[in-house]
């Protein structure tokens, strides 16, 4: 890390902070800079480049890994940069600045009958993070990766020029997921889609092993919009792949313009009381999960028992199913369960990964299995379904991906390494990838195994950023250089 006392401070919007992962297990310093317009942001480029210093752009900080941090060099936060610029509901488009939430989007568009699709369950992520990483929703088998909801957008580059990119242009695929190597997004024009309300009828469907799994997927992606499974990573034998499908679709509702403007007010406040409550919540019983997750096999063994056969009486009741909103249904259930950095632990990880529908049962059981194999199984276990894109550095498969957010001790430390190289192993022969925003564990080899495209994107990052200004702490582990 750089002595940041030797680095002048002329711009007033900037200053050195300590900035953490989402997770909580990275810590970093850096020179931040949050602008308001764009001419700061050029500005601050010109700062940084002066002083032969690296830049990373960071959203609303909701990677969950190094993706966003820049420890010792400066950093771009795009918080402030969030007015909505321009709202076309004849062509259900939203022209949005980058550092906008997403939540703020519905806020704006949603009473009118219009969702943003391929939305995470990280509702105050930012539109240019979620661009960056090109994130997944629910959704994600039906209407893809965040990437193919954007129309256009506006890249400033490392000479400080702006430039508009749509998706024709030969940048796009390599902007869209590109982690922010080729420029900082200042604005993006998002396709918006129409809905029949803003209510969607839940179904909780248990299926007891992998090929019940598997068949019930089939069904729910011809049958629903959106679907997330939790899946019981300690079951084996017989049982592996046992788990509990949540699938939505959209469905028609009597109401005016009026009344959908005050129930989703009110859905709307409801979330953010009970988003800060949850935070609230797990900041003052996090010590005591913890302490209960140094017996994580027997809990963990214990509850996900529990929850399958409390899913399967329920179904069988004719009790599985009802209806809500769709804010609650994608965006409520990641403040009920304890956040990443509770779960994971001071040493914990996340790691997504996905596998091609072609090879879904054998990817399955070796998955599982290997984290069974670990002495520090996952604590949570989600799948999701996806369909391909074109980005070069491409997280979503024509398959599935599973979740896995894993809080290992000191002593299994190494044991658990193992697991991880394993499973990155298993999940690069089958031509699978590892989600990026949710990384912190890749090795330069795993990385190159995983994206073999990525030379594709060097090749142009040396074309417009020469000088390699535009860079992370998580492009320094996996070895990203321009040399």
């Amino acid at each position: 890390m750089r002595n940041s006392q030797k680095v002048p401070q002329p711009l007033d919007f900037m200053r050195w902070e300590d900035i953490d992962s989402l997770v909580g297990s990275i810590r970093s310093r850096s020179l931040v800079a949050r602008p308001t317009t764009i001419e700061q942001c050029q500005q601050a480029l010109a700062f940084f480049r002066q002083q032969g210093m690296t830049i990373c752009a960071r959203g609303a900080g909701r990677t969950y890994g190094d993706l966003a941090l820049n420890d010792g060099q400066g950093l771009i936060d795009m918080k402030l940069m969030n007015r909505i610029i321009e709202f076309d509901e004849a062509l259900s488009t939203i022209k949005v600045e980058g550092g906008t939430r997403l939540i703020d989007i519905y806020r704006k568009v949603h009473y009118r009958l219009l969702t943003l699709p391929a939305s995470p369950t990280e509702s105050h992520s930012s539109v240019a993070g979620a661009i960056c990483a090109n994130v997944n929703g629910k959704d994600a088998w039906r209407q893809g990766s965040f990437g193919d909801q954007v129309v256009s957008l506006t890249l400033l580059l490392a000479d400080g020029k702006l430039m508009t990119i749509d998706r024709s242009h030969e940048l796009f695929n390599a902007i869209v997921g590109g982690i922010g190597m080729l420029g900082i997004i200042i604005d993006a024009t998002l396709q918006l889609k129409p809905i029949k309300s803003p209510f969607v009828e839940i179904n909780r469907i248990p299926a007891g092993d992998v090929d019940a799994l598997l068949e019930t997927m089939a069904q729910v992606e011809e049958s629903h919009d959106a679907a997330v499974v939790w899946i019981d990573a300690y079951a084996r034998g017989h049982n592996t792949g046992r788990s509990v499908v949540h699938a939505a679709k959209w469905i028609e509702h009597d109401d005016t313009e009026e009344e959908r403007q005050e129930y989703l007010n009110a859905g709307f406040e409801r979330l953010e009381k009970h988003r800060r409550f949850g935070l609230a919540l797990h900041q003052t019983f996090g010590p005591v999960l913890s302490l209960m997750l140094q017996a994580q096999r027997l809990m963990m063994f214990s509850f996900n028992r529990l929850y399958y056969r409390m899913g399967r009486i329920l179904y069988r009741m004719g009790r599985a199913s009802n209806t809500e909103l769709f804010l609650r249904f994608s965006f409520e259930a990641s403040f009920t369960v304890p956040p990443a950095h509770l779960v994971c632990g001071p040493l914990g990880y996340t790691l997504q990964v996905t596998f091609p529908r072609s090879d879904a049962r054998a990817a399955l059981i070796e998955l599982l299995g290997i984290c069974r194999s670990s002495p520090c199984p996952p604590v949570t276990t989600i799948l999701r379904a996806h369909k391909r894109d074109d980005g070069l550095l491409s997280f979503s498969e024509d398959g599935y991906s599973l979740n896995f957010e894993f809080h290992p001790k000191k002593r299994h430390e190494v044991a658990s390494r193992k697991a991880i190289d394993r499973l990155i192993d298993a999940t690069a022969k089958r031509g699978g990838k590892v989600h990026l925003a949710k990384d912190q564990v890749l090795t330069p080899e795993q990385f190159y195994r995983v994206y073999p495209r990525f030379n594709e994107l060097l090749d142009i990052k040396r074309r417009l950023d020469p000088e390699g200004i535009f860079t992370s702490d998580l492009a320094r582990r996996v070895g990203i250089n321009t040399s």
